[in-house]
């Protein structure tokens, strides 16, 4: 992300591994974010499941999913998302919208039109290109 793709408020920091980050802006909006540095399940399930206490301890209902350096999952990871943390985290947190920054690399992109599909049964998804465009749809829904 550069300086120029910032987000515009502050935001608080959740917790961070080697893999990503996970970050909020109070009342608002959790923001899941990727160094682009390999990564393994747990790194990737460790961002998810703080993602989900984030959403639960501060009641909020949106997800910024900033995947543009988002190394390649696994179908595994995959699976487990989309089939044991995301309903867990629907029921849990009430969580219900996503904002998606693809991966530009359709090798790395886990959110494919399946996966985006899966993910309708649940919450409100909708992709972007731009961060300041998928934060201000977050905060108008």
């Amino acid at each position: 992300m550069t300086d120029s793709e910032s987000l515009p408020e502050a935001t608080w920091h959740y917790f961070a591994n080697a893999a990503g980050a996970v970050d909020f802006l109070p009342d608002q909006y959790v923001y899941l974010h990727w160094h682009g540095a390999p990564m393994d399940s747990t790194e990737l399930r460790a961002l998810y499941v703080h993602a989900r206490n984030l959403l639960h301890r501060h009641q909020l209902r949106c997800i910024l999913a900033d995947h543009r350096a988002m190394p390649a999952v696994t179908e595994a990871d995959r699976q487990w998302l989309l089939n044991e943390w995301l309903p867990e985290t629907v029921a849990l947190t009430g969580y219900s919208h996503c904002a998606v920054l693809r991966a530009p690399d359709p090798a790395r992109r886990m959110h494919t039109d399946e996966v985006v599909n899966c993910l309708r049964r649940h919450v409100t998804v909708k992709v972007f290109h731009e961060l300041l465009v998928a934060a201000n749809w977050l905060k108008n829904s």
